[in-house]
């Protein structure tokens, strides 16, 4: 299958969560259905993607999904007006290292929008105030997507969750018109998605519409997403018994809501959470991420929290400073919640599972700093266990 059309999609996903999952979702439903997207799920520079243009129209691919961060953007360092598509998951509080403020933040994004070509498709999420707030031009095709609003072009109409999963009804409820100039006439389709969370369900939504321009049929993007294995630290789950361990790479406050939101539905005895600081987020990021935290637990207390930073076990380019230790531990104190601080991160993961009993959930919760935590894991699945002799610390 081929899309037909004069010139290769390129479309640019942007957005503050969610980019990285979208491009990878959109990937597998094109794939599944026969389909060759190029993809560039994380920016990796000007140059990169300038030779992944160049391939997209030199070879036999169809389509080329990028992520479009907020430090390209600002740095004029890709060319927004060639872009067929764009898409923009959310806007939220992050990436203030690159942008400084939040309304800094919020312009750079909006110049995304400003600058895509005439007629080209702008797919917003609808239940976003701030991303509606930027949907301002009258020069692109808008489609909306959302799980909560009602009108929006594409809903997710009763979520449900299902263990691991997420079941709901996806539903297009206008025309839309497909790059090949294909009219797709509304419709729904009952859809099962391996990925926990109602933000994965949006994730999703916005992938489903991208696979629309391409493939105009609802009904095969819809089933190629029950057949999705799941993503690298996204809600990924690494045990299911006798504990629970999930690992998502959440790093800003929406981000961790979202999170603890999905694990909520599970209804674990205990949720052991593993946070890694923000590692060159920022003061600001970490000072709310710690709010965050601590309005959960003092719902939920019988939750335990677990700190780290990873000295030794990340990269440079995201280690924590003191600075961000220091706000991050004042706003926990401020709260009164109660903490176990590990400067390295497979004594933290230590600590975590020799605490940890039959019927509790891990959740390790953070950006890059916990990006080798699953490593400290091994895990033999067994029947029954009154303890976690099945559950070991590997420090290697």
């Amino acid at each position: 299958m081929k899309i037909s059309g004069q010139t290769k999609p390129i479309i640019g996903i942007t957005g503050t969560n969610g980019k990285t999952s979208t491009i990878l979702i959109t990937e597998f439903i094109l794939q599944a259905n026969g389909l060759k997207p190029l993809t560039m799920a994380s920016w990796k520079g000007a140059a990169h993607f300038l030779r992944l243009t160049e391939q997209l129209q030199a070879e036999d691919w169809d389509c080329l999904l990028v992520e479009v961060p907020a430090e390209a953007l600002r740095q004029k360092k890709i060319a927004v007006e060639n872009f067929t598509a764009g898409a923009l998951t959310n806007l939220a509080l992050d990436h203030l290292a690159t942008c400084r403020t939040p309304k800094q933040y919020l312009n750079t994004k909006a110049s995304f929008l400003n600058n895509l070509c005439p007629n080209a498709k702008l797919i917003i999420n609808a239940d976003d105030p701030q991303a509606l707030a930027l949907a301002q031009e009258d020069h692109v095709e808008y489609i909306t997507y959302a799980t909560n609003y009602p009108n929006a072009m594409l809903v997710a109409k009763n979520i449900q969750y299902r263990g691991f999963t997420m079941q709901f009804e996806l539903t297009v409820s206008a025309e839309i018109n497909a790059f090949s100039q294909t009219v797709i006439a509304p419709g729904s389709a009952k859809t099962v998605l391996p990925l926990m969370g109602r933000h994965n369900v949006s994730n999703a939504l916005l992938a489903v519409a991208i696979a629309l321009l391409c493939l105009g049929d609802l009904q095969a993007a819809a089933e190629s997403l029950s057949r999705l294995s799941g993503i690298r630290r996204n809600m990924e789950i690494i045990a299911q018994k006798p504990v629970t361990i999930i690992d998502d790479a959440a790093r800003n406050p929406a981000a961790l809501q979202a999170a603890l939101t999905a694990v909520e539905a599970l209804n674990n005895k205990r949720i052991l959470l593993l946070h890694g600081i923000y590692g060159r987020g920022g003061n600001i990021l970490n000072q709310n991420n710690a709010r965050l935290l601590s309005a959960w637990l003092k719902k939920h207390r019988h939750n335990q929290l677990y700190v780290t930073s990873s000295l030794h076990h990340t990269n440079n380019k995201h280690r924590v400073r003191i600075s961000e230790e220091k706000v991050f531990f004042s706003a926990l104190k401020e709260n009164g919640i109660a903490f176990a601080y590990y400067p390295h991160l497979p004594d933290a993961i230590d600590s975590i599972a020799t605490e940890a009993q039959t019927g509790d959930l891990i959740l390790l919760l953070g950006g890059p700093v916990l990006d080798r935590a699953r490593d400290f894991f091994a895990f033999i699945p067994v029947t029954s266990s009154q303890n976690l002799q099945n559950l070991s610390f590997n420090p290697t």
